[in-house]
């Protein structure tokens, strides 16, 4: 599977005019075979194989490196005795 986008030389956010227009523009250029030119359009104009186009060849890799995250907390120390008479408490 060939880079549509890269065929037509169009964005991702390319409409359907726009995808039109640049079909002529590369049947012109003779770069790519016909056949080629008709698969990238039918890719682009099919919303189900358009999705898998846009997973296949991303316009921007959005992988950002992992940032360290540092958690900082206090634990006081508990007492037992304390937790239980508080239950006891609530209970009345």
């Amino acid at each position: 599977m060939k880079n549509p986008y890269r065929i037509l030389n169009v964005s991702q956010d390319a409409d359907k005019k726009t995808i039109m227009v640049a079909q002529m523009l590369a049947m012109r250029e003779n770069k790519y075979s016909l056949q080629e030119i008709h698969i990238a359009v039918n890719q682009l104009l099919i919303p189900a194989k358009r999705l898998a186009a846009n997973f296949m060849f991303p316009a921007k890799i959005k992988a950002k490196r992992p940032q360290k995250i540092s958690i900082d907390f206090q634990i006081e120390k508990l007492d037992i005795n304390d937790i239980n008479e508080n239950a006891f408490n609530s209970l009345k």
